[in-house]
């Protein structure tokens, strides 16, 4: 049997490209990655580029978008310093920054972007309510101090936030954190 030079050249580059996809992967700029061999991590990949690896009941790769996430939470209603209810809702920007860390804790999730804002949205609601619960009513609307406590409650609310992240070590940043809205119930 004669076998056709062209044949033999697009045989062996297919499986050439067959090999490359098998062994290699590819991070993207807007992406963290996190290696596992045989369940567990062992190399995060925070650096956009072509990476090897072993094929697929070796090693598996989870990938997580590290853009700025935004979200705001619900609505929640908090008692002032001088006891006036106040119904308080924030925005919160977070990003994946150790992907080693984040991927136990979230990666078993169907989506773990929306369990890790669920988790840090129970979290928020504890520490919004507690910030709140400090301050009276003339530190949120105030005219007078061009809005210098309003901004120092947002910045407690952050710190609350940030360090209840860190203890946990979730491989979250919290970049930012701002009150949307403050309103009076009916």
């Amino acid at each position: 049997m004669k076998r056709n030079p062209l044949t033999l050249i697009i045989g062996l580059l297919l499986i050439l490209i067959f090999g490359l996809l098998l062994f290699t992967f590819q991070v993207r700029t807007t992406d963290v990655a996190v290696v596992t061999t045989f369940g567990n991590p062992t190399r995060p990949i925070t650096e956009p580029n072509l990476y090897f690896k072993w094929p697929w009941p070796i090693q598996k790769v989870w990938t997580f978008d590290r853009r700025v996430q935004n979200f705001e939470d619900r609505l929640t209603e908090g008692l002032t310093l001088d006891s006036f209810n106040l119904l308080t809702s924030v925005y919160v920007g977070w990003r994946v920054s150790d992907p080693t860390a984040f991927f136990p804790k979230f990666a078993g999730s169907a989506n773990p972007i929306a369990a890790a804002e669920s988790l840090l949205d129970q979290w928020l609601g504890n520490a919004k309510t507690a910030v709140v619960g400090r301050h009276p009513l003339a530190d949120f609307v105030s005219t007078s101090d061009n809005g210098a406590a309003f901004l120092g409650i947002e910045q407690e609310i952050l710190a609350a936030i940030q360090s209840q992240v860190g203890a946990n070590n979730l491989g979250l940043d919290i970049v930012f954190l701002g009150l949307t809205r403050l309103q009076l119930p009916e």
